[in-house]
């Protein structure tokens, strides 16, 4: 009998116990319910505070006498006039903190000074956009050099075979222009035939389109490059926009290369 009371009382206290649990939990869980605590991971961080936008545009220009602006009088040539238009459309101040364009250079003196200046790179490094042309000259010398039987006939074959080597360089300059500064906007602009009255020479252009391809092929690997073309500038109305030594462009002709690379950084 004594066994049975002892063992009641157990089962009774046992009950008790659970209970006391079971209405201690629902009280908890209630009360979590009705007045809940933010979990950790619902806390928002602190917003980080925005970098301030740049209120300037830094230009660094290089390349041939087209860079320099040979041709035109007014000394702006395509640079001085995307700075102007590039600040008008952006509403921003625009400089040009550097231009090592020298007339007659070629792609193996751009591609050296590069890599042995101190100079140009650091400029490159500081710049927003970054502008250059390159070739003229190069195919200028090849078509000097493999003229055929005819003094006024270029050698298809012969220019073909010369070409690669300058598109090679080419390749390089882009390529070290994109390591300086991955971050900025570099700028080809493309190649006209500046002999396309001619009719002699108006095959030239051929070639000259072909130039303008390859180069095209190799800026469009670099995310921060862009090619411009400008042959199509030249081809109608040639005279309004050619300087009258016939090789660079005139004051409107630097200013239509000017509104096209407006327009591509735009």
């Amino acid at each position: 009998m004594k066994s049975t009371r002892t063992l009641w009382r157990t089962v009774g206290t046992a009950a008790l116990i659970t209970s006391l649990l079971f209405v201690g939990g629902l009280v908890y869980a209630v009360n979590d319910v009705l007045n809940p605590k933010p979990a950790d991971y619902m806390q928002a961080e602190e917003p980080k505070p925005a970098e301030e936008e740049k209120t300037t545009i830094d230009i660094v220009a290089l390349g041939d006498s087209l860079t320099v602006g040979t041709g035109d009088v007014t000394g702006k040539g395509y640079v001085q006039h995307v700075r102007e238009k590039l600040g008008e459309v952006t509403k921003k101040q625009v400089n040009v903190i550097g231009n090592y364009a020298v007339n007659g250079a070629r792609t193996d003196a751009l591609l050296s000074a590069l890599q042995t200046s101190k100079g140009i790179p650091y400029g490159i490094e500081k710049a927003d956009v970054v502008l250059f042309t390159m070739g003229g000259n190069d195919l200028f010398a090849i078509g000097q050099d493999v003229l055929g039987s005819k003094s006024d006939e270029l050698d298809p074959v012969k220019v073909r075979e010369r070409m690669p080597e300058p598109l090679k360089r080419l390749e390089q300059i882009m390529t070290k222009l994109s390591e300086l500064n991955p971050r900025a906007k570099i700028v080809y602009v493309g190649m006209y035939n500046p002999f396309y009255d001619i009719p002699d020479m108006r095959p030239a252009t051929v070639y000259v389109q072909e130039w303008n391809d390859q180069a095209f092929r190799i800026a469009s690997r670099f995310p921060n490059m862009v090619y411009v073309p400008t042959l199509d500038l030249f081809q109608l109305n040639f005279q309004k926009y050619i300087y009258s030594d016939h090789f660079h462009p005139n004051q409107e002709g630097y200013v239509r290369i000017a509104d096209r690379v407006v327009q591509a950084l735009e």
